[in-house]
């Protein structure tokens, strides 16, 4: 088996021998030289890529997923060995998979008034769902939502979560009030 670049492992015909061995490849943060820090990433960014991995099975998709989470060009791109590709595929799929359980862990809220609003069309909201946290956010400081869009997703998410949960408290709160 041969470390072929990611150009000349896409032309293969039957890929099978490589894809059984490089599979079992450790995660490995270096792509073209570079490494991926999703916690700086744009916030945008790091929506962006999370529909981008569910439809990679075409080679355009995956170097716009790469270009985006490495900051690599395509011709970089297509230089990459095989074996780093796979390293590094796997830990982005590593990194996107905990930081969707994180946001579903720590934003998911069940409402006993969720009923009530699945009936006013919350389900129309779902093409929004990236950037709705952006407009309250937005709404709070006084800011762009799309400027807000373009700040490192930590920080974004922070917020996110210490939103939620002082909304939580204020909610409790106003049921033991009452």
């Amino acid at each position: 088996m041969k470390n072929l670049t990611i150009q000349q492992y896409a032309r293969l015909p039957d890929t099978t021998l490589y894809d059984g061995i490089l599979e079992a490849l450790n995660p490995a943060n270096t792509f073209a030289g570079k490494k991926m820090d999703i916690q700086q990433m744009p916030y945008a960014n790091v929506k962006y890529c999370i529909r981008l991995l569910g439809k990679t099975s075409s080679w355009p998709d995956v170097v716009k997923l790469f270009t985006t989470c490495y900051g690599c060009t395509e011709k970089q791109f297509w230089k990459v060995r095989v074996v780093e590709y796979f390293g590094a595929r796997r830990f982005l799929i590593n990194e996107f998979t905990r930081i969707i359980q994180t946001e579903t862990r720590l934003l998911h809220t069940l409402s006993t008034d969720s009923h009530l609003w699945h009936m006013a069309g919350a389900d129309r909201l779902k093409p929004f769902g990236d950037t709705l946290p952006l407009v309250q956010l937005g709404k709070m400081f006084g800011q762009y939502p799309y400027d807000l869009g373009r700040k490192p997703y930590g920080e974004i998410f922070s917020l996110l979560a210490q939103i939620k949960t002082q909304n939580e408290v204020e909610a409790e709160y106003s049921k033991l009030a009452k």
